[in-house]
């Protein structure tokens, strides 16, 4: 693979990535019934509180570049080793955004726990439909 294919290969994933907490984020809104035009400042200022960490964290270990023939483990454990890096970190943004003194608890469950499942679940995707691409 060359270098012009690994930063391609890179930025597909990080786009996917963005996208996925874009729409875990707005699937969040909705079940608390939030209104769409006036939850839009939200869904954009809560995205990115979770994808700046989540986009470091991710380049940090390894998870924004596809897996070595066999490797899927190691990448899926950088993987979530990432989310539970940037999770919490993009909850302490949102939270120092909004000027809020705590996190709740239940929301902090919901992130890490659900939120790292959208993600897994979106880069299971991504390698099951990359491997394909590759064969």
């Amino acid at each position: 693979m060359t270098l012009s294919m690994n930063k391609s290969i890179t930025l597909w994933l990080l786009v996917g990535d963005w996208l996925v907490l874009l729409l875990f984020v707005f699937i969040g809104q909705r079940d608390h019934a939030m209104n769409l035009a006036g939850s839009l400042p939200s869904l954009v200022t809560t995205t990115l509180a979770v994808a700046l960490p989540w986009t470091a964290a991710a380049a940090a270990l390894g998870a924004l570049r596809h897996p070595a023939s066999g490797s899927w483990r190691m990448w899926f454990g950088r993987v979530a080793a990432a989310w539970l890096i940037a999770a919490p970190l993009g909850l302490i943004l949102r939270a120092l955004y909004r000027g809020q003194g705590a996190i709740p608890v239940p929301f902090m469950l919901v992130m890490i726990g659900l939120g790292g499942l959208f993600m897994l679940g979106w880069r299971g995707v991504a390698y099951w439909w990359a491997g394909r691409a590759g064969s």
